[in-house]
């Protein structure tokens, strides 16, 4: 957040997509907006599709339930189509593996 106010937001998603390994902790957990969506969550995960880079993910989702967490859109709008092109990244990215046992928190 502090980066979309002092301007650095290109310069920050350049520094993440360029990560030798990036790993995306509780990804879902987030009140994430279309725009962090769209203009830097998939940026970003196109980019290491592309360079084909190590990229891993944990959260509390199922691919199917982080895709329609993707969709809610602003005010309740349905945005299908845009969380559809974030899972098709992750999905091509990641290996959904379903850890089980003792919460250990």
């Amino acid at each position: 957040k502090n980066a979309i106010g002092d301007g650095n937001v290109k310069n920050l998603v350049d520094e993440i997509k360029q990560a030798e390994v990036l790993i995306l902790d509780d990804i879902g957990a987030e009140q994430s907006t279309p725009w962090v969506r769209d203009e830097v969550l998939q940026v970003v995960l196109q980019y290491r599709m592309q360079e084909d880079l190590p990229t891993f993910f944990t959260s509390n989702f199922n691919f199917e339930d982080l895709e329609k967490h993707f969709a809610k859109g602003k005010n309740g709008n349905d945005e299908t189509w845009e969380a559809r092109r974030v899972m098709e990244r992750i999905r091509y990215l990641a290996e959904e593996t379903r850890l089980e046992g003792e919460n250990r928190r």
